[in-house]
């Protein structure tokens, strides 16, 4: 109870629900419309789980490989009881996040202090990048909140606490499995758990490290299940990719052309990402904590020690890996945080074990979190505010969604739905005008010349040409085709193509 008021207190405070209504918008607005797509193509078409669909499927189907649309396809039942709203979707991946959390606190809990254990949750909470997917249709979040719980399961089980016996009950195995699997198969980035885990049992049997864990061998074949389910639907999404050509959400490892762009790389994402993880200061205070884990190994649990080095170590190493990934997507950095929380559980065991007459460093210490957590809450509603204001650095969406949505009710008082194939433009994503219209089809962007468009028009027939370019429409007037205007709302253009003349 304590946990849930004071979370949905600072989630209102920090204007987290006051945008639970809003479209897909601000940054990363294509990559939230290619989930949303997801959702939506259940709804409309259909809740065949195994084969997620997006709405640009020029004119056939929009059968894509993905990672698990498991968010996505929760989104889309709840619509069908409760009708088409975003809303739903949004309050999905805020429960993952929150249940992840709550997770995260009474691991926290555990070893710290109640007031600690929630003040360094909330830090984590009113993360610039947190705040803003939180309550989004990114499925990061969601692998994230699941990951939390898996750490949870997995220290109750597996790690000896200094006073409570490991727990032995079947039911948080079935847990610890099914949130790590799904975890995993939801965003193929989780997998710095699963190896974090992986590599402390195997360091287990190293007898001079002296590493404990509890029921060795239940942990090996928990892992192994887990494993099973994301290894399952790479299988599945491998296959819809060999039958579909398509390869839609798949995690995949970019390279650098050459070293000057790999250092242009982190010049790029030092220069915008760190701070929207932890506000500055705090990115630099919890990255050198990273560091001082390293010094204290004999002041803190062995098993706690080597999981916050192994789980560092990983992070570090996809960071720099996937230095091309980071550079222009700032979500890539929610699977990092667990590092994070495992670095502050491994410091409070070293804290702990300060003698008693250091009572003022201990004091000094909390005093310090809450004034991280003060600082943190600012920096982030005041970022998640800029986030979602047009005009605003921080807002970069390619589309004003409402504008948009208010021209597909108006065609639909024209009869014109998800039945008929349609052509939008421009658009630089495949899905962001077509989810906000709720239409299939083709899109059109400003790289596209005109033969683009002649073959799209030859090819798939397109019924609908929708236009939110002057330049364009003119382009598509350059055809053999003849249009007539039916309908106009601010700079969008709906016409009809008609193939009749064409001999």
């Amino acid at each position: 109870m304590f946990f849930a008021v004071v979370w949905i207190a600072f989630s209102s405070a920090s204007g987290v629900f006051q945008h639970f209504h809003k479209l897909p918008m601000g940054v990363h607005q294509s990559a939230q419309c290619d989930r949303a797509s997801l959702a939506q193509n259940y709804y409309y078409g259909g809740m065949h789980f195994f084969y997620p669909e997006v709405n640009e499927n020029r004119c056939i189907d929009g059968i894509v490989s993905c990672e698990l649309p498991l968010p996505s396809f929760l989104a889309a039942s709840v619509y069908k009881v409760f009708g088409y709203d975003e809303f739903y979707f949004r309050l999905i991946t805020y429960l993952f996040f929150s249940a992840g959390m709550f997770a995260l606190f009474l691991l926290f809990n555990s070893r710290i202090n109640l007031i600690t254990s929630m003040a360094l949750v909330l830090i984590l909470q009113l993360s610039p990048i947190l705040l803003f997917y939180g309550a989004n249709f990114i499925p990061d979040i969601c692998s994230l909140g699941l990951t939390f719980i898996a750490w949870y399961c997995f220290f109750k089980r597996h790690i000896q606490h200094p006073y409570e016996p490991s727990s032995k009950t079947i039911n948080l195995q079935v847990l610890f499995i099914i949130s790590l699997g799904l975890s995993i198969a939801i965003k193929t980035t989780s997998l710095i758990q699963f190896l974090s885990m992986l590599g402390l049992l195997i360091f287990s049997y190293i007898p001079f490290l002296k590493i404990k864990i509890s029921q060795r061998k239940s942990l090996f074949i928990s892992l192994l299940l887990a494993f099973s389910i994301p290894l399952s639907w790479y299988l599945w999404s491998k296959y819809l990719s060999l039958t579909h050509n398509s390869q839609y959400f798949m995690m995949s490892l970019p390279h650098s052309e050459s070293w000057d762009k790999y250092f242009e790389a982190w010049a790029v994402y030092l220069a915008n990402w760190p701070p929207q993880a932890l506000s500055y200061p705090l990115i630099y205070i919890a990255a050198s904590l990273l560091l001082l884990t390293l010094l204290l190994k004999k002041f803190i649990q062995t098993e706690l020690y080597f999981l916050s080095v192994f789980n560092s170590f990983g992070t570090i190493l996809f960071l720099f890996l996937m230095i091309e990934q980071f550079k222009y997507h700032d979500y890539y950095f929610i699977c990092l945080f667990p590092a994070f929380a495992l670095n502050w559980l491994a410091l409070s065991d070293a804290i702990k074990k300060l003698p008693h007459n250091f009572w003022y460093l201990k004091i000094a210490l909390f005093i310090g979190v809450l004034i991280a957590l003060n600082f943190q809450f600012y920096n982030g509603r005041k970022n998640l505010e800029e986030r979602y204001t047009e005009g605003n650095y921080w807002e970069q969406s390619h589309h004003r969604s409402i504008d948009i949505d208010s021209f597909r009710m108006k065609i639909n008082t024209l009869g014109i739905n998800r039945n008929n194939c349609v052509l939008v433009g421009y658009d630089p994503s495949p899905n962001n005008l077509l989810y906000l219209l709720h239409l299939r089809g083709h899109r059109l962007s400003k790289d596209h010349d005109q033969n683009r468009i002649n073959d799209v028009l030859n090819s798939s027939h397109p019924q609908y040409f929708i236009s939110n370019d002057s330049a364009l429409t003119s382009q598509l007037k350059a055809s053999a085709f003849q249009t007539k205007l039916e309908l106009k709302y601010k700079y969008l253009e709906l016409y009809k193509i008609n193939y009749d003349s064409l001999p």
